[in-house]
């Protein structure tokens, strides 16, 4: 009689602990399927952040992450002559000089400026959006403060790795692009330009 008794307080715990075990294993894999969009931005930024270490000095990255305008104007013949631009229609357009960490540093709601003064176009916008796109390339969204926001926007997708960016910048004035090697580039019309569809690891 001890002897079944005993089996059967066995038998209950045992089944008692596999559904503990269970709800445990079950609740887990709830939580994880249901990470907050708040949860997946903060491991996106984790990520982009992992990909894109700057080796910069804290007070270069300090000086860095004060500047608002994305890029500067430069007359042409300031291009070096070895300025290479893979995806290139024609060299109509803006000559600009670019450091690609200004960018790097920037953070959803920070502050940027673009002044296109060749196009009438002097913009001032806030980053709404950090992805990671492909492996190393990473796109920063933002709109601008001016005009229905809807027109009013501009893609920065980027390869640290290959030193090479294209910008789309939209307004109700026109719509730019921008493709950047090396720290240089031209800005175009965007019937004349490139988009952010053509940036891949293959670039020289």
């Amino acid at each position: 009689m001890k002897k079944n008794k005993l089996l059967i307080g066995t038998a209950i715990a045992c089944v008692a602990l596999a559904v503990l075990v269970w709800f445990a294993f079950s609740q887990q894999s709830s939580s994880a399927l249901t990470f907050s969009p708040e949860s997946r931005q903060q491991s996106g930024a984790k990520m982009i952040e992992s990909q894109n270490i700057l080796n910069l000095s804290p007070s270069e990255k300090e000086r860095l992450s004060q500047q608002h305008i994305v890029f500067n104007e430069v007359e042409k013949d300031q291009l070096h002559s070895k300025a290479n631009f893979p995806l290139l229609k024609n060299a109509k357009g803006m000559a600009i000089k670019y450091d690609p960490n200004v960018i790097e540093l920037k953070k959803v709601g920070d502050t940027v400026k673009f002044q296109m003064l060749e196009y009438g176009i002097n913009r001032t916008g806030k980053i709404v959006e950090i992805e990671p796109v492909d492996q190393d390339i990473i796109r920063w969204t933002g709109r601008f403060d001016q005009g229905d926001p809807n027109q009013n926007f501009f893609t920065i997708t980027q390869s640290q790795k290959d030193h090479y960016t294209i910008m789309q910048i939209f307004t109700e004035k026109g719509n730019y692009s921008a493709e950047i090697k090396d720290g240089v580039g031209l800005v175009q019309t965007m019937d004349e330009g490139v988009t952010d569809q053509e940036l891949h690891h293959d670039h020289p």
